[in-house]
């Protein structure tokens, strides 16, 4: 079959119409018995060997079997039980195949013979070439038939070549010569053999009809797109009577002759689009389709067992099925109109359902039999199945003859036990076995659903299903209902098995379960089981706690008397209930009897009697605290510091049910208490804690619930809260040079916004709040180092001066609440302030070049000192430079000199300044005094560099060694000669003088003494003057 036709033939799989049912034949060979027969000519004891025999199910059903005849022209098959029609082929013949179905059940071998008549000699071949009609180019792919009228037959076919043409045996005689192409309309043609034997055939591709598929949200439906025109006036036997679309995607397109048709398109998941078209030679028209999602179709089977038998049934089959339906038995297969294969098959092809039409399907079901012919493939007791009876075989057909509407086919068939011993009646236990079909949805969702009703006093008791999904229902009419297996190739058919026993009295047990909060249970075990109810409520009671030991207890019948201990009122309808979860509602307070009586499916009574007391009466709510004694505080003002823990007490709530019988409140989920007025519930229980986090004036609600829901009217005190928490202060400093973004560290001379929104406080919001900031250090358009006083959510100010760790303290207050004195908050934060150094410069002696001349100078003689200065790059400029130029000895430093000289590249620099990456030379002359080994160290800075800048980088040292000056030496030298000298003069002057050659200088020396010594008193207070 075409897949395009899957979807019909799902449908008619599935029970054929006629009943539906499918499902669940069997696969098997029934014993030994089989359906034979002989193939022979008619008019002649001639058998035919050779012939091909295909056995069809009338029910479509079950796949066509074939085989071959023997050479004694016998052949057999050994079929599932069913309704069968036999074909017979064979070359050089006329098929043949007898109308009515015959039936086998494998209780007896079935005898079906069939004769053929000859065709002529197959002696004449005909070629036939097919063209295109507009440029004669060949056609390959197009499918000829040779059509033989007389028997209503096609006697030849083929396909053309490459070359578009095709060769067909035949004989001398008239036929109507079909070719059929895609995208071309089909051209019909008589051809004579006996006096043409080559045939050219042109196809015309013009004309016809094309359209899209969408469904009803205009979204296009290409699944299972099927599209077929059908010709009311054309013959039955005319080759474009049914003309089917070519189907690419969601568009389907016709090539027709000329004329008017019925449209069908129809897709998987979908109602089928009917409408009537006109074709015009030459024109193609455009006719889209909206599908609407399609109906459910319903397959219900329904077995009844005798009311004390298991040897009979009678089976019911009902279907529903849709406009679109199709059956697998009917022609033309897969047209999706189930009136349309009717009007073709069993009509005259009128397109109408007219005449006599609707009795001859009627009859065809009838000649088709039941779905099920035996139970084998459907449902067995013990193991055994189930023999129909053809006499009991009844249909009924309702809606047919109504235009669009639904189709209901009903049938029934009785059935008896097969073989010659029975199941007897009576025994505790049997086995039922059903085979059921899955649902299914390609063309439509196709719903199978099974019934079996058990004979009296027996109920299924468990069950097994071998393939989900089935809900399996019930104990004494059990309903089967299939699901959609899941998988890619899941299976069609599952089991059911279920145990079927005879019933036993089990436990009728009582409670009530619903609404939830409008009952409570005292005592729950079933025994003596006791609870409070609300009055006027709609109570679920529920007796699904009871027992069956065979069966399921939910098929039971349950009857209920909610007032059973009221002689008056007890009996009256209105106080009796049913089922296994009746509704009841209390108009009045006090205490009831309720009698529950369980009738099991198998017939057997059990009875059970709980107690209930309604309750009618709200509770009171009282409040006390541990803050103020042991009275009830309903309607009073209590003031408490926040966070402070009180106990809120509700013991001296009461609650009645009714009068003299106390109610009943359960601890802690009675208990509501609302500690902001909101009637949100903050806590639950009959005593609670509770403190309050935040300032202010709270109402502070109790709400008494007792068990069955009934609500007291809230007692309300009035809480004051007392503000003893101070704001938690926090602030962010933003640079408003950069979107107000947060930043870590600050730059000297910028201005930055100190930002205190992220302070918080437990009652008032941050504007309420009063800011004082103290801000040390330089600030712009402020005199001294500060503090600085601010006040404000916000300020703003620039430091002028950098630091490491300015101490920023800021100050928060709230406004206290209720006439108190607000609290207090601080933070002190440091915060560090970087150097600008675009403004200020960074001095740096460049590394090697302080050099010193001569590099050894004498004592008090001059030296020469140079060295490069080097302002970083990116720094201000240096316009305030100091350079000293240290000997350091002995732990002392003395400046040699601070008045170097200053060059750079071009010369001389009389501006003394050094601007950002520009480089200095500074030459150095001073006199060095004092020998021995010694530092000279330069050192550069400038006033505005900062402090932390003024580095070894700014000072450059050599070590250096003072020598003796020259003339030292000289002096020494003379000094000795001196005295060697005065020496042999006084040896001389001695000798001299005692020879009594020179006169003794005594005299004059002291004289000459006399006057030195004070010629040196003399200078000496010469020199005291002038200094």
């Amino acid at each position: 079959m075409n897949p395009r036709d899957h979807r019909g033939f799902g449908i008619l799989l599935l029970l054929v119409l006629l009943l539906a049912g499918l499902a669940v034949v069997p696969t098997h060979a029934l014993g030994q018995n089989q359906i034979v027969g002989l193939v022979s000519q008619c008019a002649s004891s001639t058998y035919l060997s050779g012939a091909t025999v295909t056995l069809t199910d009338a029910n479509g059903v079950q796949n066509p079997q074939t085989t071959t005849t023997a050479g004694d022209g016998t052949f057999s098959f050994s079929p599932p039980a069913g309704y069968y029609t036999v074909t017979v082929t064979k070359t050089g013949y006329f098929a043949s195949s007898p109308t009515t179905p015959i039936r086998f059940d494998g209780s007896v071998t079935v005898t079906q013979n069939v004769c053929l008549d000859p065709t002529p000699p197959m002696n004449t071949l005909l070629t036939v070439h097919v063209h295109k009609a507009t440029d004669n180019a060949t056609i390959s792919g197009a499918s000829v038939q040779v059509y033989y009228p007389a028997r209503n037959q096609v006697v030849a076919s083929n396909t053309t070549n490459a070359t578009g043409s095709a060769n067909l045996t035949v004989w001398s005689d008239t036929f109507e010569l079909r070719a059929y192409a895609t995208g071309f309309a089909a051209n019909l043609s008589v051809v004579d053999t006996s006096a043409v034997t080559e045939v050219w055939v042109h196809m015309e591709a013009n004309g016809g009809i094309q359209g899209h598929a969408r469904n009803t949200a205009g979204q296009f439906v290409s699944a299972g797109l099927q599209a077929h025109l059908y010709s009311a006036s054309a013959p039955l036997t005319s080759g474009v009577k049914i003309i089917r679309a070519d189907v690419v995607g969601s568009l389907y397109t016709f090539h027709a002759p000329a004329g008017t048709y019925t449209m069908v398109v129809d897709a998987n998941g979908y109602a089928a689009y009917v409408t009537t078209v006109t074709v015009t030679a030459g024109v193609t028209i455009t006719r889209d389709a909206t599908l609407p999602v399609s109906d459910r179709e319903t397959f219900a089977t329904t077995v009844l067992y005798g009311r004390q038998d298991w040897n009979n049934l009678t089976i019911y089959r009902n279907l529903t099925l849709n406009p679109d339906s199709t059956f697998a038995a009917l022609n033309p297969a897969g047209l999706r109109d189930l009136r349309l294969q009717i009007d073709f098959t069993l009509g005259n092809g009128n397109g109408l359902l007219d005449g006599a039409e609707p009795a001859a399907f009627d009859a065809w079901l009838l000649n088709n039999g039941p779905v099920y012919t035996t139970t084998d493939g459907f449902l067995t007791t013990n193991g055994r199945s189930y023999n129909s009876s053809a006499a009991s075989y009844f249909v009924t057909v309702e809606g047919l003859t109504t235009p669009g509407s639904k189709v209901w086919i009903n049938t029934s068939a009785t059935y008896t036990i097969k073989g010659t011993s029975y199941i007897a009646y009576g025994a505790q236990r049997y086995f039922v076995n059903a085979t059921v079909r899955f649902d299914s949805n390609t063309s439509a969702y196709q719903d199978q659903a099974y019934t079996i009703a058990l004979p009296r006093t027996y109920e299924m008791t468990s069950f097994t299903v071998t393939t989900p999904p089935v809900t399996v229902s019930g104990a004494t009419r059990i309903t089967l209902d299939p699901g959609i297996p899941s998988g890619t190739a899941p299976p069609q058919n599952t089991q059911v098995r279920m145990i079927v026993q005879r019933s036993l009295s089990g436990t009728a047990n009582a409670k009530i379960v619903l609404p939830a909060g409008k009952f409570s249970v005292v005592n729950a075990s079933f025994s003596n089981y006791q609870a409070f109810v609300a009055k006027d409520t709609n109570l679920t009671f529920s007796a699904e706690d009871s027992t069956d030991p065979v069966g399921d207890i939910a098929k039971a019948n349950f009857t209920w008397r909610f007032l059973a201990n009221d002689t008056v009122e007890g009996n009256l309808p209105a106080n009796i209930g049913y089922g296994i979860r009746p509704y009841y509602t209390y108009r009045k307070v006090g205490e009831f009897v309720v009698n529950l009586t369980v009738t099991q499916a198998g017939g057997n009574k059990t009875y059970r009697d709980i107690k209930v007391w309604v309750d009618g009466e709200a509770p009171i709510a009282r409040i006390k605290t541990n803050r103020t004694g042991s009275g009830s505080i309903n309607g009073t003002e209590l003031r408490v510091d926040e966070k402070s823990p009180i106990r809120f007490d509700a013991s001296l709530s009461t609650d009645l049910a009714y009068l003299g019988k106390n109610g009943l409140v359960q601890d802690p989920s009675g208990y509501a208490w609302d500690f902001n007025g909101d009637r949100i519930t903050d806590s639950t229980g009959k005593i609670v804690e509770h403190s309050f986090a935040k300032p202010g004036r709270f109402t502070v609600n109790l709400t008494v619930t007792d068990s069955v829901g009934w609500k007291s009217v809230n007692a309300t005190i009035t809480l004051v809260a007392n503000d003893t928490t101070a704001p938690t202060v926090a602030f962010d400093i933003r640079d408003p040079r950069n979107d107000y973004a947060i930043v870590p560290t600050l730059t000297e001379n910028r201005e930055y916004s100190f930002n205190a929104s992220r302070t918080t406080d437990n009652y008032d919001e941050p504007t309420a709040l009063n800011y004082s900031w103290s801000i040390p250090g330089p600030i712009l358009g402020r005199t001294g180092r500060g503090p600085h006083p601010f006040y404000g959510m916000n300020i703003s100010f620039t430091w002028t001066e950098f630091n490491t760790s300015y101490n920023v303290i800021l100050n928060v207050t709230d406004s206290g609440f209720d006439g108190r004195t607000g609290n207090k908050g601080n933070i002190t934060r440091a915060v560090t302030v970087q150097v600008d150094w675009t403004v200020r410069p960074d001095l740096k002696i460049d590394s090697g070049t302080l050099e010193v001349t001569p590099t050894d100078p004498e004592d008090a003689t001059t030296i020469t000192v140079t060295v490069n200065v080097t302002n970083k790059e990116k720094r201000g400029t240096a316009g305030n430079v100091t350079a000293q130029l240290l000997s350091i000895a002995g732990g002392v430093t003395t400046v040699l000199s601070s008045t170097p000289e200053w060059r750079n590249k071009s010369g001389l620099k009389l501006d003394r300044t050094i601007a950002s990456g520009e480089s200095v030379t500074l030459t150095f002359a001073a006199t060095v005094n004092g020998q021995g080994n010694r530092t000279i160290q330069v050192l550069v800075y400038d006033s505005r560099e900062p402090y932390t800048a003024i580095t070894p980088e700014n000072r450059a040292s050599t070590p250096v060694n003072v020598r003796q000056a020259a003339w030292v030496q000289y002096a020494i030298y003379g000094s000795i000669v001196g005295v060697l000298a005065v020496f042999v003069f006084y040896a001389y002057y001695r000798r001299k003088v005692r020879a009594g050659e020179w006169q003794p200088l005594r005299r004059r020396g002291e004289k000459r003494a006399e006057g030195a010594e004070k010629k040196a008193r003399k200078e000496v207070k010469e020199e005291k003057k002038r200094l």
